[in-house]
């Protein structure tokens, strides 16, 4: 039987361990006061993303894969969106 719920998940330790404290950092970006605070944590957001874009486990044939360099991307771009917002104002 199909369970929507299994394939919302990645199976990947590296990518679990990575996306819980990219959850932790994302919710310090949402309660940050001004931009510059948003921006310091954007700047980890970005060093933790970079870490799952060089995976050296990625496999262009597994779809865990694909999903999590898809997310991943999306993370990334939210920092350096953020960064850039800091240097305009």
């Amino acid at each position: 039987m199909y369970n929507h719920k299994d394939t919302s998940v990645i199976r990947c330790n590296f990518h679990q361990d990575s996306y819980s404290a990219m959850n932790e950092i994302k919710q310090k970006i949402n309660h940050g006061t001004s931009i510059c605070i948003k921006a310091k944590y954007a700047e980890e957001l970005y060093d933790k993303v970079a870490c799952l874009i060089d995976c050296s486990r990625y496999d262009d044939q597994k779809q865990d894969c694909i999903y999590c360099r898809m997310i991943t991307d999306l993370h990334r771009k939210t920092a350096e969106l953020i960064i850039k917002a800091r240097l305009l104002s």
